[in-house]
C-alpha cells in the first residue's frame, strides 16, 4: 500500500471532525498530519509532516536538490512554490509560495522546511501588513490533492 492509500485509510478511520493527528507509514516514509477538522471531501490542518528515511543525513546539496524537485512537481497549490535560503551551516532548505495570497490586510503563504534528517514541514502563514506580524493558520485540501501531494512528496526523494 503506498503512503498516500495509508494515509486515506488513516484519514477514515480517523472519521469526521477532529482536532486530532493522523499518521501513516508505507516503507521508509511517513506522513503525520495536524488535523484541525477532517471530512469526507477534505481536511483543514495547522500541518503537514513528511519523514523520510532513505538517508540517514542529507546534505544542504541533497536537500536543495529536494527542494527543487519538489517546487517543480507541486505547482497546483494555492500559489507557485520556489526555494527562499539554502542554509549550509544549519543543513536546512526553506521554499515558500512565490507571490503570497493577499486577503483584506493579511498575506498568506505556504512556508516548507526540508532539514538534514530527512524531514519537510509544511505550515501556511498569514502575514498582517498593519502590525508585521505572522503566525501560522489551518490550511485546507481537498483529499484528493492531499492524496497527489503526498505521492509528489514520496516521488521527489
Amino acid at each position: 500500500m503506498s503512503l498516500s492509500q495509508s494515509l486515506t485509510a488513516a484519514l477514515d478511520d480517523f472519521g469526521t471532525g477532529g482536532p486530532g493527528v493522523v499518521s501513516a507509514t508505507a516503507g521508509p516514509h511517513r506522513a503525520d498530519l495536524d488535523l484541525v477538522q477532517a471530512s469526507p471531501v477534505g481536511i483543514s490542518c495547522q500541518g503537514l509532516e513528511f519523514i523520510t528515511s532513505v538517508r540517514d543525513i542529507w546534505t544542504a546539496d541533497e536537500l536543495k536538490a529536494w527542494g527543487d524537485r519538489i517546487t517543480a512537481r507541486v505547482t497546483y497549490l494555492m500559489e507557485p512554490l520556489v526555494i527562499v535560503e539554502v542554509d549550509t551551516q544549519q543543513v536546512e532548505v526553506d521554499i515558500r509560495s512565490k507571490t503570497p495570497t493577499a486577503r483584506g490586510d493579511q498575506r498568506g503563504y505556504y512556508r516548507i522546511n526540508l532539514d538534514r534528517s530527512g524531514t519537510l514541514r509544511m505550515q501556511r502563514v498569514a502575514f498582517a501588513t498593519a502590525d508585521r506580524h505572522s503566525c501560522v493558520v489551518p490550511f485546507q485540501l481537498t483529499r484528493e490533492v492531499l492524496e497527489r501531494l503526498t505521492d509528489d512528496l514520496v516521488e521527489s526523494v
